[in-house]
């Protein structure tokens, strides 16, 4: 990284910073390396555990995401899982659901302090459940509603086991918690409940004039290119995994939830809002990348979905349940995520604040739920040996293309390594401190034109890790000019800090 300033009264430049390295010291992929280590651990775990099949990815930026796969996808097949099988997500699927509704709030189209009734008052079935008249959209975002979970009512399980291959409405489904007890006053105990997102998706239907389907696929489906990610509001869904039903099996569905036709035996449409959606670890991945580092939400609906209950009183607490998510610590560093479980599937997904990456699992077999979070544990195992490798390597890469953009006379190209917001970007030379992004590109235009930037080479680089996000990186620039037999030398220091999972100047210092 460098800045410049000319010495009106000299020659030569005052160089502020400057840092590259030759990426040939690092030719060596290291994202091959730790997808080898990660496919050895996954085989590893899949042998270990007995597990039919399995899916990974890991996503750490639009470049560099690693998708994995062990055992078979169908045993009586002998068909091999691929990296791009599909499962039904179960409650993963609440993401998709979540995020689209909290943009509904950030448009000001509905408000966190909203009575549900608001919306939904003028229907009996809705006046019939317990707390109607108390229930706020954020009691059914973090689920502090107190509403039963209709799913697991015996009445709705007689149903399905009766007509399990029934396509059903989401208040057909739902209707199943009328004149039912509450399981706590609103917003005063927490209760995990799908019935909550079957109504804020009623809810959102009801403002928008669209259906939550169109909405996903306008708001998340399409800027994605999620082509593997649909609706599972149908018995026949292309590419999916043959799903083994465990011990435990609340829908009473047979032991394999695809019959000899590859049809599902239990109709999916039920989920809807409440998870509703067949995709696979790929694109969950890019899912839980996009939810925590794109601008889709603003920092402040991002901070407030981030913001925890605990899981038994329903109030503030540094772990638990914020909006749509899980939140929890893991060694230090925070986790946000969600899992799923569907009849013969179950899904993980998580997001590292942290370390910024993503990660996701699926498995073919629901008797797998309860060490979803055990098998990424020992999968963050593997990724935390190669992660320093692999920060050094980007950070390093980040610095060669910097110097590929001066050579080629590019300054805005060249700027790019540096953070352009949200950090107070700081340089310092023999001239003083240069704060901001604006004049420090200002300068740049105003003393180096094009034709008169001089070529880069460095050396002498030492990369050296502070946390998970931040390094300080010295060493010496050459900078040659034209007009001039000697090199132009210098050292310099500079902090370089993870943002959104891509690397970026933040101080700069020469001398």
């Amino acid at each position: 990284m460098v800045v410049f300033n000319f010495n009106k009264m000299k020659k030569y430049i005052t160089v502020i910073a400057l840092c590259a390295l030759s990426f040939n010291t690092y030719s060596q992929d290291v994202y091959s390396k730790l997808q080898e280590s990660l496919q050895e651990k996954l085989d590893d775990i899949s042998k270990q555990e007995g597990i039919s099949g399995i899916t990974c990815s890991v996503i750490f930026d639009d470049e560099h995401q690693i998708n994995i796969a062990s055992g078979y996808s169908d045993i009586e097949k002998n068909k091999k899982m691929q990296p791009d099988t599909r499962m039904l997500a179960g409650s993963v699927g609440k993401l998709f659901f979540n995020l689209v509704i909290l943009k509904q709030i950030e448009l000001g189209k509905i408000h966190f302090e909203d009575k549900a009734s608001k919306y939904l008052g003028e229907t009996d079935w809705f006046n019939s459940f317990p707390n109607s008249s108390d229930i706020k959209i954020v009691h059914l975002l973090n689920h502090t509603s107190g509403l039963p979970r209709h799913v697991f009512q015996p009445e709705f399980l007689n149903e399905l086991k009766e007509n399990p291959l029934k396509h059903r409405t989401p208040i057909e489904c739902i209707k199943y918690i009328s004149n039912k007890e509450a399981v706590h006053p609103a917003g005063r105990g927490w209760s995990y409940s799908d019935t909550n997102f079957i109504l804020l998706g009623i809810i959102v239907e009801k403002v928008t004039s669209k259906t939550m389907y169109d909405l996903i696929d306008e708001a998340i489906i399409k800027p994605l290119d999620l082509k593997n990610t649909n609706p599972s509001d149908k018995l026949k869904l292309a590419n999916l995994a043959q799903g083994y039903v465990g011990r435990q099996n609340p829908f009473q569905v047979p032991k394999k939830i695809l019959d000899e036709n590859g049809d599902l035996t239990l109709n999916p449409s039920f989920e809807w809002a409440g998870g509703g959606y067949v995709t696979n670890t790929i694109e969950l991945a890019k899912l839980i990348k996009y939810i925590h580092e794109s601008d889709y939400l603003s920092e402040d609906i991002k901070n407030k979905m981030r913001t925890p209950v605990h899981m038994r009183s329903g109030q503030p607490y540094y772990s638990g349940y914020g909006l749509g998510s899980f939140i929890w610590d893991k060694g230090g560093d925070v986790r946000y995520g969600h899992s799923g479980f569907f009849p013969g599937h179950v899904s993980q997904v998580e997001y590292s604040k942290n370390n910024q990456y993503g990660i996701a699992i699926q498995i073919n077999n629901d008797d797998q739920y309860q060490l979803m979070q055990k098998y990424i544990y020992e999968l963050d195992q593997v990724i935390a040996e190669h992660l320093d490798d692999i920060n050094v390597a980007e950070i390093n890469k980040n610095f060669k293309k910097q110097e590929d953009c001066w050579n080629n006379d590019d300054i805005e190209c060249y700027m790019k390594a540096y953070a352009s917001n949200g950090d107070q970007i700081q340089t310092i030379s023999t001239g003083g401190v240069t704060f901001g992004y604006d004049n420090i590109i200002s300068d740049y235009k105003r003393y180096f034109p094009k034709g008169r930037m001089g070529k880069l080479h460095y050396d002498n680089v030492n990369i050296r890790k502070l946390s998970d996000n931040l390094y300080f990186v010295t060493g010496r620039f050459n900078l040659k000019f034209e007009n001039r037999e000697q090199l132009l030398r210098g050292w310099f220091s500079v902090t370089t800090k993870k943002i959104n999972g891509k690397w970026y100047m933040i101080t700069d210092h020469s001398s």
